[in-house]
């Protein structure tokens, strides 16, 4: 396929056949479809609460950094950035991505009392921060997944008020595509396929039903330990992550919602976001930049791969994402 290819449909062929299946299945008319979160239902919570046989938690979520002593931190990681884009032959490098302006006020009445407030800024989105993606995130041909009108979101779009009423707890089960790769993580060349996928499932002894959280592991923290950037979705250069091929299984899977470090691969010619691009044909709901490489470590010492996700996102009107902090029971 080529770029012009997709001029004449915004949709790949593989993902308007997805789109067009999960619409007959899936959507009534009249009916407004919240997407893969609509899966999970009493069954799929009690299989996730039957799954905690521990009573142990641990988070997901990699640290939002707002430490003024820790911020030269952030501008070195935003140097290195901006020179590889300038190695990719990229003009500069996109602001704004995973940014977070914290603004705290403290009062102090000498020794009898003290109070603080704060007032944060962030960007729902890109490849630092662990958020989840809503409906209105990615969309196509006027309209995001639902179906829901573009231009709602500058009105009354709710996908997060609804997510957050219907309560996203689910089985999830952890797949470490690393592992049964047998590499340290993913590389660029390599995009996860449905076959590692199936390899990585298999190593749990896990059948898959729907409405279960995916939690899969590619080995994002150890990439980054040694000294590699994660690239940024807004520039279309192929990076570490899930293929087309990978994409396809997720959806054929119906998972409640799925929980990655690496995101979309884009090794194709358009440089289109193969599991993003889900938001839109399936109402994926997806949750980025998980810290999952201690959850799979402590997981291997009790050898189990399951337990019960929940994801809370907070109740925003018209937000299109929202920093979460998912935690893994066992």
């Amino acid at each position: 396929m080529t770029v012009d290819d997709l001029e004449t449909d915004p949709l790949a062929p593989w993902l308007r056949k997805i789109k067009d299946e999960h619409d007959s299945s899936r959507h009534v008319d009249g009916v407004q479809c919240r997407g893969s979160v609509d899966l999970i239902d009493e069954s799929a919570r009690l299989r996730g609460v039957s799954a905690v046989r521990y009573g142990k938690a641990i988070s997901l979520e990699r640290e939002v950094e707002t430490r003024p002593g820790r911020l030269a931190d952030g501008r070195a990681v935003a140097e290195l950035e901006a020179a590889q884009w300038e190695k990719l032959g990229l003009a500069e490098m996109p602001s704004g991505h995973g940014s977070v302006e914290l603004d705290v006020q403290v009062g102090v009445r000498g020794m009898r009392s003290a109070h603080g407030g704060d007032v944060i800024k962030y960007d729902a989105h890109g490849v630092h921060n662990t958020h989840m993606d809503g409906l209105a995130h990615i969309g196509a041909e006027g309209s995001w997944h639902g179906p829901i009108p573009a231009e709602a979101s500058l009105t009354d779009e709710d996908t997060m008020v609804a997510w957050a009423n219907h309560g996203i707890a689910t089985r999830g089960v952890v797949l470490d595509v690393a592992g049964a790769r047998g590499v340290e993580w993913i590389d660029a060349e390599h995009p996860v396929t449905g076959e590692d996928l199936d390899a990585a499932l298999a190593a749990t002894g896990v059948t898959l039903e729907p409405g279960d959280a995916l939690i899969i592991y590619q080995g994002r923290d150890r990439y980054e330990a040694a000294g590699n950037i994660y690239p940024s979705g807004a520039a279309a250069v192929a990076r570490p992550g899930i293929g087309e091929d990978g994409a396809v299984w997720i959806a054929s899977k119906d998972p409640g919602l799925v929980l990655w470090d690496f995101h979309d691969a884009r090794n194709n010619p358009a440089g289109s976001l193969e599991v993003h691009n889900l938001i839109y044909a399936i109402g994926l709901c997806l949750v980025d930049n998980c810290l999952l490489g201690p959850a799979v470590a402590a997981l291997k010492q009790t050898n189990t791969s399951t337990g019960l996700v929940v994801a809370a996102p907070t109740a925003i009107h018209r937000s299109t994402g929202v920093l979460i902090n998912p935690l893994f029971l066992y």
